[in-house]
């Protein structure tokens, strides 16, 4: 009797164990200013303990979804300029909607800052790109992401498409070959395609295939890849134009005569110092924070775009000299620049954030905007349009221990000319109801609005698993 009796204590144990290991709680939030309430849009809310974070949205709202296990760790809140939020999760379990306010946080400034001089901006960056093998992971690790991608007509600003997916990406570090970066699709779910490609443009596929975005996004981190360049020139009309495949462009920052780098202003990200620079170079330009402490770089904006006079400038186009033919031909040009860029003025742009996990700066989310490939207009039947690709990757756990990481097999790796449209896995809604996402801001509820005017996205995901 005494064996059955602790017998049957032990299988309750094991059963209470293995469901507080399966129980999650789920902590919904919103980050404020202090001072007027005002959304703080990509703010970091993490468990730091644990490498487990999400990005507050552009209205700074946000969902945390975190195992029971991880009840008694501390919650963590950071955004460039403003202090640090910390506070028990135990505290904020049962709030239905925590409301975050953080203060802004003002530094003194360096001595040597006080007057800098007009090369500093070159010497911080120059001081950053040394240290990245020293600030960034050199060893495999990996990063459990959710990723978005949405598909925008650029003749009447309609959504078309609608992807999300949770994947593991697993890296080799900064010394290693992108190529050798493996990404496996766990989940995956997709809207209807509203758009129609051309026939031009499906030949063009099948000729040199496609590319997969969420390859490509993890390649437009600068930081990443800027020991791995690739150098191409392009032939514009007898202008010869080099550029960078693998937009290697924080090189070409100090390298190019062209570039210009500059100290704006000192700010702050978790009580450390920050340089604020902007850089500009034919076609681009920016901002970039650094650390003032070990020289990490915490967060890039960047823009490609540039006013049409000034890429004639950059070809060695002199318009006063040449023949009034090709002076049409421009003026042409000029018009589908406008056309194509978004709202007239650039088209493509990044923003990359990066946050320090047990002493190294991890990816922390990417958005990447770029031009999309060629649709049948809705608006202007028998025409062609264009369209936009919004992308976005955000990290939601870091992985650095080998043994405890389901490592990406090859077989399991996602293919690079397989694109996300082709992509199909069963929809698994109760997975997506506990999964970290980035929630979607009222501007993105036009995405909604957009694909739904037929059926539920429920039902497209079902329908297109």
């Amino acid at each position: 009797m005494k064996h059955q009796l602790c017998l049957g204590v032990f299988i309750l144990q094991g059963i209470f164990s293995l469901a507080m290991a399966q129980q999650h709680y789920q902590l919904n939030g919103i980050v404020l200013t202090a001072k007027g309430s005002i959304p703080v849009p990509y703010a970091h809310v993490g468990i730091p303990a644990r490498g487990m974070g999400v990005v507050s949205n552009e209205v700074g709202a946000f969902t945390l979804n975190y195992p029971a296990a991880y009840a008694k760790d501390s919650l963590k809140v950071s955004c460039l300029g403003f202090k640090t939020y910390t506070i028990a999760l135990s505290k904020v379990q049962q709030e239905d909607t925590l409301r975050i306010y953080l203060k802004p946080e003002v530094l003194e400034l360096a001595e040597a800052m006080v007057k800098p001089h007009s090369d500093s901006g070159r010497a911080i960056l120059r001081e950053a790109l040394k240290r990245l093998k020293k600030n960034y992971p050199s060893k495999m690790h990996q990063l459990n992401a959710f990723y978005r991608e949405k598909v925008q007509s650029r003749d009447d600003y309609g959504y078309t498409r609608l992807m999300e997916g949770m994947v593991d990406i697993q890296d080799w570090g900064i010394d290693s070959d992108p190529q050798r970066i493996r990404i496996r699709v766990n989940e995956y779910r997709k809207s209807n395609n509203l758009a129609k490609q051309t026939l031009g443009q499906r030949a063009w596929y099948l000729v040199f295939g496609k590319d997969t975005p969420l390859y490509d996004i993890l390649v437009q981190d600068p930081v990443r890849i800027h020991a791995h360049n690739v150098r191409t020139v392009n032939d514009y009309g007898g202008h010869k134009w080099a550029h960078n495949s693998r937009r290697y462009w924080l090189g070409e920052i100090l390298k190019s005569p062209k570039a210009s780098i500059r100290l704006v202003d000192v700010t702050s990200y978790d009580g450390e110092q920050v340089y604020w620079l902007k850089f500009r170079f034919p076609e681009n330009y920016g901002n970039i924070y650094i650390n003032s402490k070990d020289y990490g770089i915490h967060h890039i904006d960047y823009y490609r775009g540039a006013d049409f006079d000034e890429i004639l400038s950059e070809l060695g186009v002199d318009t006063n000299t040449i023949s009034e033919k090709k002076k049409q031909m421009y003026r042409e040009s000029r018009v589908i620049f406008q056309n194509v860029s978004q709202d007239g003025k650039h088209t493509g742009k990044i923003r990359v954030d990066y946050q320090k996990t047990d002493g190294k700066y991890y990816l922390s989310y990417i958005e990447w905007m770029t031009m999309g490939d060629f649709r049948k207009s809705k608006v202007h039947e028998g025409k062609t349009t264009g369209s936009y690709n919004f992308c976005s990757l955000m990290v939601n756990e870091v992985q650095t221990d080998k043994k405890e990481m389901a490592k990406v097999k090859p077989r399991q790796t996602l293919n690079r000319k397989e694109d996300t449209d082709d992509v199909r896995r069963q929809y698994n809604e109760r997975f997506w109801r506990n999964y970290n996402v980035l929630l979607a801001t009222p501007l993105e509820n036009k995405v909604i609005r957009d694909l739904t005017f037929e059926e539920s996205l429920e039902q497209q995901f079902k329908k297109n698993q």
